[in-house]
């Protein structure tokens, strides 16, 4: 029997810390490092972001899923595997794959200028594209003009289009999700913040809800 609601499976990009060495476990995705030594690291941060997502998305009555659940790089192969053997042994109504990630720019040594937030769905056609889209316009109504909006505005929509292993080969509309250059020191600093990790998943949620009532 079909369940009524929808699953989020909530994948969280790269690597976190290691628990015994308190090492990043991920090359790269990682900012220069700011005056005190310390640096910002994309896999940390992510984790905070779809756990809080995560969270959110429970508070409301949905039901979300942490697809990694470690503090390991699980593979991309790996996660789709993950992703599509929870899709094909829960009868859910829709379901909905949501990457997240924060962007870079440079060979990470130096701050760099580029910022801004963008989403990401498959190429050509596809049900993720109004899903995208609704996040996207909510993000736009909740940051306003204080970001830059990478928008690829073709056709009339706000997400790009990638051929992101993620996105080709899971079996549900998939997302993925660039939450801010965190090579930019100026909006890394924000992407720090608690304001601004709540109102990203806030407007996540809410194109979510937006979605449900108008195409799920």
């Amino acid at each position: 029997m079909e369940k009524d609601n929808i699953l989020y499976i909530v994948d969280y990009g790269h690597g976190g810390l290691n628990p015994i060495t308190n090492k990043y476990v991920t090359p790269g995705k990682r900012s220069p490092k700011f005056k005190d030594g310390s640096i910002f690291y994309e896999g940390v941060n992510n984790r905070v972001v779809g756990k809080l997502l995560i969270e959110k998305l429970e508070q409301k009555g949905d039901t979300a899923i942490d697809l990694v659940n470690s503090w390991k790089d699980v593979r991309l192969s790996t996660r789709v595997s993950r992703a599509n053997k929870i899709f094909a042994e829960n009868n859910y109504k829709d379901c909905v794959y949501i990457s997240i990630h924060s962007n870079a720019f440079g060979d990470g040594t130096k701050w760099t200028s580029p910022s801004g937030i963008s989403a990401y769905t498959s190429v050509g056609n596809t049900k993720a594209d109004p899903i995208a889209d609704l996040i996207l316009q909510e993000l736009q109504c909740t940051f306003n003009e204080s970001v830059k909006w990478r928008f690829a505005l073709t056709d009339g929509d706000r997400d790009k289009e990638a051929h992101f292993y993620v996105l080709r080969k899971t079996h549900m509309p998939a997302i993925l999700i660039e939450g801010g250059f965190h090579t930019n020191k100026k909006e890394v600093k924000k992407m720090m913040t608690a304001k601004w990790r709540n109102d990203l998943v806030d407007s996540i949620i809410n194109g979510l809800k937006i979605w449900e009532h108008t195409y799920a």
